[in-house]
């Protein structure tokens, strides 16, 4: 994304509702403050009571990780450039979504192993449930960075 070199503030028109399906893209330092904010409570906010017959919907389901910023998570973890980085999250997006629709079994640690349950055809769209297990241990080995013997020798 190319930063403005001008000093002058351009206005703009604001939008009163967005486009379904479109969320405006954030940088990294206020996806960050943004994720440091929802980690904060705020104790003088009250949430609103779900009626005692309504579906309980789980965190997880609230919150989705979009493509956009997947992309922007693996050029911040990877130091690669988004224009390089961006080809190949898509082609991996792809090839994952086809092995799941051949019922193929995914084993990509630390990601976890992924098993297709049941899959079912309908007429736009094809319904996939998968059970994924991740192990502890393999989550644990990739969030410490492997040590280099180059740079111990140096020391």
């Amino acid at each position: 994304m190319a930063k403005r070199t001008t000093a002058t503030k351009k206005t703009t028109t604001r939008r009163t509702a967005k486009p379904a399906g479109r969320r405006a893209a954030k940088p990294a330092a206020a996806a960050a403050a943004a994720a440091e904010a929802d980690k904060t409570v705020d104790a003088t906010a009250v949430a609103p009571e779900a009626p005692a017959d309504a579906e309980q919907v789980s965190p997880a389901l609230e919150r989705a990780l979009g493509k956009r910023e997947l992309i922007d998570r693996v050029v911040t973890a990877s130091g690669i450039k988004k224009s390089a980085a961006k080809p190949v999250v898509e082609a991996m997006l792809l090839e994952l979504g086809d092995a799941l629709s051949k019922s193929e079994t995914l084993n990509l640690q630390p990601f976890g192993k992924a098993i297709v349950k049941n899959r079912k055809e309908l007429e736009n769209a094809e319904v996939i449930e998968l059970r994924l297990r991740r192990s502890k241990q393999a989550v644990r080995a990739a969030a410490t960075p492997p040590s280099d013997p180059l740079a111990e020798a140096a020391e």
